[in-house]
């Protein structure tokens, strides 16, 4: 949606009438956009900050300035527009755990038959979604990559934002391993989008996880 793309004055954005309409989202909407070193995946922290004992990601003071480094760095001070009702924009919002969880689960999904061989590295649940559930949410499995193959879920769900906001689809990229800045999208955005649906609306319907106040 091109009209999402532009920035907005952030007294238009952040009026109290819009802080009202997110409701229970808000939260997890001024996380997302404003403090994205809460939510920066394991694998960028150590490039950003070299040598930092895990502990540092703990102090409030920390993970201000380190969202405030991402932004700049970025060029992402400017107020994005965003559309709270839109699917993918609430697919970025999603907490780390059950993120990572539907990257999983987006990965098995996605090379079906091709797990047969490395089962034994899938839990109790994963092994029933893979026999169960999979077959029904996508047919057309793709051979498994030989080096990570879970890197083709979080691929995939970055693909899935592809109709979102630069701004956002930044954003949402960090949440996300390093190693999927370097790949190629493949299946199109849609379908990926509408895959990450049926597993979601198992495991996390109403996406709960969304309407829990976020712990910072």
């Amino acid at each position: 949606m091109p009209e999402l793309a532009a920035p907005v004055p952030r007294e238009e954005a952040l009026g109290a009438a819009r802080l009202r309409e997110e409701g229970a989202l808000w939260p997890w909407i001024a996380r997302f956009l404003w403090a994205p070193a809460l939510d920066l995946h394991p694998s960028r922290r150590a490039l950003l900050t070299p040598g930092w004992p895990e502990e540092a990601w703990r102090g409030p003071a920390s993970l201000r300035h380190l969202s405030r480094h991402l932004l700049l760095d970025a060029g992402l001070t400017d107020v994005p527009r965003w559309h709270s009702g839109a699917t993918a924009f609430r697919l970025a919002l999603l907490p780390a755990e059950p993120l990572a969880v539907l990257a999983r689960r987006m990965a098995l999904a996605l090379a079906g038959n091709g797990w047969a061989a490395r089962e034994g590295e899938l839990d109790e649940a994963e092994t029933h979604f893979l026999a169960e559930r999979a077959p029904l949410y996508w047919q057309d499995a793709a051979p498994l990559a030989a080096d990570d193959p879970l890197l083709a879920g979080w691929s995939a769900l970055r693909t899935a934002l592809a109709g979102q906001p630069e701004a956002i689809r930044r954003r949402f990229a960090w949440k996300t391993p390093q190693e999927c800045d370097a790949a190629a999208p493949g299946t199109a955005a849609e379908a990926l989008l509408a895959l990450s649906q049926r597993i979601l609306r198992e495991s996390e319907e109403p996406w709960s996880s969304l309407f829990a106040s976020p712990v910072h």
